[in-house]
């Protein structure tokens, strides 16, 4: 290969990795930035990645009886030691955008779990959220089974 051709074949990739990386990305709307977080943080569950559920949290968050971050991360351990593998399916989910900078969610989640036998329970989850350096983050939540 000639060293003219060498020079624009890395021309020619230079100039495909400025497009990509400079191409604008799509703006979501913060009802889709919710629904995003809280399917980020399904998806962790079914990783039995506790910390990463917990980091939707917000480090002053509050849930039931004063739950705060740790203790929800203990629970979570507690679900996930000894499952073989875990579902958790969310079939409703309602996005309410309260301000700029707060907004709420309420939905339904099914949490399956396959140890040493199959345990499946239902959840009512609803939660606050507060628009924290530009990131969304659940602040407080409840949970009906």
């Amino acid at each position: 290969m000639s060293t003219r051709n060498l020079i624009g074949l890395v021309l020619a990739f230079a100039v495909a990795g400025a497009v990509y990386f400079l191409w604008p990305q799509e703006k979501l709307s913060p009802e889709d930035q919710i629904r995003r977080l809280v399917a980020k943080t399904v998806k962790a569950a079914e990783a039995r990645d506790p910390a990463e559920v917990v980091e939707a949290l917000d480090d002053k968050f509050r849930g039931p009886a004063g739950t705060g971050k740790d203790q929800v991360k203990g629970l979570l351990l507690q679900q996930f030691f000894g499952a073989a593998s875990i579902v958790v399916m969310n079939p409703t989910l309602e996005v309410t955008v309260v301000s700029p900078t707060s907004g709420q969610f309420k939905g339904t989640f099914v949490f399956a779990r396959n140890g040493a036998s199959l345990d499946a329970s239902k959840y009512e989850i609803s939660g606050d959220l507060e628009k924290i350096d530009g990131e969304w983050k659940i602040i407080s939540a409840s949970w009906n089974r």
